[in-house]
């Protein structure tokens, strides 16, 4: 039988972090929503109960700022609970930062669970002969807390983050030096991860073959034709990705082959 990336040789896996090996969302759902009604109880309470989805969303695109390297982590942070609190309605009154950590992160790190694909899916990469590492544009030390928090922290090889890399995805840069680090080049280095354009589109583009990670619901229509174009799977689970590596067929969705 062949595979999607038969013939490559594909010798190591690369991972993204959230929302692949533990669920962020919800975490960052919950605590957001816990921190708001802690600093500012009497704001909007239909707000206060969507202010973790709002802090989660970062309309203003902070995130993807640090990610292109143009702010700092903290900074990122910090900017993101001002646009919070200004969709609250709260007028600044010192800094909230503090106040709001000292809610927000126990809340956040308690309720962060890995998703139990996980460790089967490492274990049967390992048995196959693979290494198998992470690469995210999160923090290296709150990567670390959060593997640590999900009971992660002894299952990969390498942990690449924005901050220790210098660039973060889809930098083709941030792909090249994770599977170096990895010890396997590029084209021979699945990545596998949720967010197309900065996961498996990004990866596919600096050579890497590259796998979409679809948890819940439907992948939308235009992101299945990018994928489509650049032969890139849609995955449900972690659990298929040994498969794909001796699979006869990849799946692009409900119904659909790969041609």
């Amino acid at each position: 039988m062949s595979g999607p990336w038969d013939g490559l040789g594909v010798e190591a896996v690369l991972l993204d972090a959230d929302d692949t090996l533990y669920d962020t969302r919800t975490a960052m759902h919950r605590a957001g929503a816990a921190a708001a009604q802690a600093l500012w109880p009497d704001a909007d309470p239909d707000r206060l109960a969507r202010a973790g989805v709002r802090f989660r969303d970062d309309p203003e695109g902070h995130f993807a700022a640090y990610t292109r390297g143009e702010i700092e982590f903290d900074e990122m942070r910090r900017a993101r609970l001002a646009e919070l609190a200004a969709w609250l309605d709260r007028r600044p009154e010192g800094d909230w930062w503090d106040a709001f950590e000292d809610a927000y992160e126990p809340a956040f790190l308690a309720t962060l669970e890995a998703f139990e694909d996980v460790r089967p899916a490492v274990a049967a990469l390992r048995a196959a002969g693979l290494a198998v590492g992470v690469l995210t544009n999160s923090s290296g030390d709150y990567t670390r807390a959060k593997l640590a928090a999900a009971r992660l922290e002894d299952l990969f090889d390498v942990v690449c983050s924005r901050d220790t890399l210098g660039f973060g995805k889809p930098d083709v840069r941030a792909f090249h030096e994770a599977s170096r680090r990895l010890g396997a080049p590029p084209a021979r280095t699945l990545y596998v991860g949720d967010e197309v354009s900065t996961d498996p589109l990004g990866a596919a583009d600096a050579g890497l073959p590259a796998a979409w990670l679809v948890r819940d619901g439907e992948p939308d229509e235009r992101g299945l034709r990018l994928v489509e174009a650049r032969k890139v799977p849609v995955v449900r689970s972690l659990a298929e990705i040994p498969d794909l590596l001796v699979g006869d067929a990849v799946r692009f969705g409900p119904g659909e082959r790969a041609r």
